[in-house]
């Protein structure tokens, strides 16, 4: 993942702007430095091509950059940044049009402490793209309904219910492989 290099890349453009109202140059890359495990996450949950999740991520970061501005609150940065990101991967879906789910029906590539973790990314990379998006921002990037709500752009409600229509599509999964004991 390049996300790091494209990162120093953005702050050595020499960009005009020495300081925001809340964020400096310094502080962005550590921010983007905090999240960048948590953008690549996301975006490989909307898109799993891996080009496609490297431009995403690297664009959503200078757009981010070109914007901070735009940032009222630094403690939001992290909403703000996912926010951006999300926009950033459905764009491109959509300028693809058809997305071929089958040709990249890999799964994350990044570690976790926890085996399991890793396998239920596994199960979690066979869902839709709504409900693998709710699942990894709920569960892994431990967003609230709220925050998700602002970055999806859609009513607190519909997290909720998209979020429970995902956790039993993930609960149907997991009680039909190995995993057949599952509880909640």
């Amino acid at each position: 993942m390049k996300v790091g290099e494209n990162v120093i890349s953005i702050y050595n453009m020499g960009l005009k702007r020495e300081k925001t109202k809340e964020i400096d140059k310094e502080e962005f890359v550590t921010l983007i430095e905090t999240y960048k495990v948590s953008l690549y996450r996301v975006a490989k949950g909307i898109l799993r091509n891996e080009y496609d999740v490297e431009d995403s991520v690297s664009e959503s970061v200078l757009k981010a950059f070109k914007n901070l501005n735009k940032l009222k609150d630094k403690n939001n940065f992290k909403a703000w940044i996912m926010k951006i990101l999300v926009n950033e991967c459905y764009s491109l879906l959509n300028k693809k049009k058809r997305v071929d789910l089958q040709e990249d029906m890999g799964v994350y590539d990044i570690t976790y402490e926890d085996n399991h973790k890793g396998d239920m990314i596994d199960y979690i990379n066979k869902l839709d793209k709504d409900s693998r998006v709710i699942l990894t921002l709920f569960y892994y990037e431990d967003m609230s309904i709220k925050s998700i709500s602002e970055v999806l752009e859609i009513s607190n409600g519909t997290v909720k219910s998209r979020l429970s229509r995902s956790k039993e599509k993930l609960k149907k999964l997991l009680e039909n492989s190995e995993w057949g004991g599952y509880n909640e």
